[in-house]
């Protein structure tokens, strides 16, 4: 068992006396020129090669096969990412465009991040249909880790059924 002793100020005046600060310049400060400096990079482009399979479209059939994918997102104040949008095409000429909202560990040197998206996937045929179908629509979950060099793994779902998705690309800051 311990016991805490605490103690009141008995007077509330200090006794003190403030000091100036000096006005002379910091040397170590001095020789820092703030016009050198590169700006922190305000948007990001990824560029990606992956594996996508599921049902995709309406036509009930399981497509799978290797992506392309390329996403936008600006860079916050706090050099995160928190929301992106993209777009990835299959091998069946299949384009989908996404907009994705991350979230990330902190404090993890490898940058770890969770991400949810919602998109949908268009078919080059079907002109008008592509967005009023509202079986093309879904919402996918994932997980990422890195911060140039990026992989990142996740699920779909869709009314026509699931998806899955890998992909490994690269960042570039701007």
């Amino acid at each position: 068992m311990s016991a805490h002793i605490c103690a009141a100020a008995t007077d509330t005046k200090t006794t003190m006396d403030p000091t100036k600060l000096d006005s002379s310049n910091d040397p170590i400060l001095a020789t820092a020129n703030a016009d050198l400096r590169s700006p922190a990079p305000t948007s990001q482009v990824q560029l990606a090669l992956g594996y996508v399979g599921g049902n995709l479209l309406e036509n009930d059939e399981w497509a799978q096969g290797p992506l392309v994918s390329i996403r936008y997102a600006p860079i916050d104040i706090h050099e995160n990412v928190k929301w992106d949008f993209g777009g990835e095409i299959n091998k069946d000429n299949i384009f989908g465009l996404f907009v994705g909202r991350r979230w990330y560990v902190e404090e993890d040197e490898f940058r770890p991040y969770a991400r949810v998206a919602a998109g949908s996937f268009f078919d080059s045929h079907d002109q008008l249909g592509n967005l009023v179908e509202i079986k093309r629509w879904r919402a996918r979950a994932s997980l990422g880790i890195g911060d140039r060099l990026n992989f990142e793994a996740g699920l779909g779902i869709a009314v026509t059924g699931p998806d899955f998705f890998a992909q490994l690309g690269y960042n570039f800051n701007f």
